[in-house]
């Protein structure tokens, strides 16, 4: 008895690791491979070198760089909040409480994103796979300038400054005699900052859009098999067929609401901050420097990742109608012409389910609507509080 009970023990202990070995395997696969089928390669290498995917294959310079990235990114977030505290003497303090907030949220966000590491590779390994070169190369593209915007642009707007006691910010208020040391330190440290924000925060919005995108183009796709049928041919195992793949991309929905719900949520806040601390500046007519090139490049950032993220998630909602439409209408003409009663219940279970809306937190619906609802917000609640004693 005790014999054949240890044989069985060894069994399935060796049952365990085969399947754990089948398990790493195919994570590996999917991390070498199959990855670069579901998302564009700038993706793919800044959610690798950053510490976002579970990489099996333990490479030393990817741990090494997710480790670098984490301490360079929450230092760089104190270093900011004490230079602003420090040079706020002739600043708005509700001004630089909304300023403030930009890094702090980024710096949530990142640990959020590092915490939830296992769900996205999770997420990724079931997404589904789309034929879109336009996808990949807009996504390529936003991601690459996004890294060339944290090189480029900080050195462009301090070598530019007018005012070299702007740069002073920088130093936390000290003055140094030789200019050119003090403008090395202003782009070093200006490249620093772009990057924690809004360099961080906008690659995670892209690869939220990305995310959205793919299930939204997966969704077009599955209502334009549909119009390839007619109601003749669109019988009952067809059906099955179609709904079956849009219940997997709902299942895809469910996980990039689960990722994303608190870390998208942070990013509108923050870009909602960032658009209203310049507002707000405009309003109580402060002079923030003398050339406000940089400011108006953060308002205009803000502006556009809140209308693209809110844009192409709330596309997600229109093709879900458009799926339903398609498939009521084939199914409507294959009951009127052939009277297939018996199929009914599948069409019945897809009009009672609710309609899917990706939300931030269960707060803010991200619908195409929301967009209006947001700048309307923007403008009006800037005007209150800087009214406000």
């Amino acid at each position: 008895m005790l014999r054949s009970s240890s044989v069985i023990l060894e069994r399935d202990s060796k049952s365990e690791g085969s399947i754990q070995f089948q398990l790493n395997s195919e994570i590996s696969d999917f991390t070498g491979k199959k990855m670069h089928g579901i998302i564009p390669t700038f993706l793919i290498a800044f959610l690798r070198w950053s510490g976002f995917i579970e990489v099996s294959d333990n490479k030393v310079k990817h741990h090494l760089s997710s480790r670098i990235f984490d301490i360079s990114l929450f230092v760089t977030c104190i270093d900011i909040i004490v230079s602003t505290v420090i040079n706020s003497g002739s600043v708005h303090k509700k001004l630089i409480a909304a300023y403030i907030s930009c890094p702090i949220v980024s710096a949530i966000v990142w640990y959020e994103m590092r915490r939830k590491r296992k769900l996205i590779t999770l997420l990724l390994q079931n997404a589904p796979m789309v034929n879109s070169s336009f996808y990949e190369k807009v996504i390529n593209f936003a991601v690459f300038v996004s890294y060339f915007t944290s090189l480029v642009v900080p050195a462009i707007l301090i070598i530019t400054v007018v005012n070299p006691e702007f740069l002073t910010f920088f130093v936390y208020g000290c003055e140094f005699k030789n200019s050119w040391l003090l403008s090395v330190i202003g782009i070093l440290k200006g490249s620093l900052y772009y990057m924690l924000y809004p360099c961080a925060t906008n690659i995670v919005a892209i690869f939220y859009i990305s995310s959205c995108w793919r299930c939204s183009i997966y969704i077009n796709n599955l209502v334009n098999d549909i119009a390839k049928y007619t109601p003749d041919e669109f019988e009952q195992s067809k059906q099955l067929d179609i709904l079956k793949k849009k219940a997997n991309i709902c299942r895809d929905l469910q996980s990039i609401q689960t990722v994303f719900s608190l870390p998208m949520f942070l990013i509108l806040v923050a870009n909602f901050f960032m658009c209203s601390s310049v507002l707000g500046g405009v309003l109580i007519k402060i002079k923030f420097a003398d050339d406000d090139m940089i400011f108006i490049f953060y308002f205009v950032n803000a502006i556009l990742c809140i209308i693209t993220a809110l844009w192409v998630a709330g596309s997600v909602p229109v093709e879900m109608s458009r799926f339903k439409e398609a498939f009521h209408q084939t199914t409507h003409e294959r009951l009127l012409y052939y009277h297939t009663t018996e199929e009914l219940h599948l069409k019945m279970d897809l009009f009672n389910e609710p309609d899917f809306v990706l939300t931030g937190c269960n707060i803010l619906p991200f619908r195409r609507s929301t967009i209006l609802t947001v700048i309307g917000t923007l403008l009006t609640y800037t005007v209150l509080v800087v009214n406000t004693n």
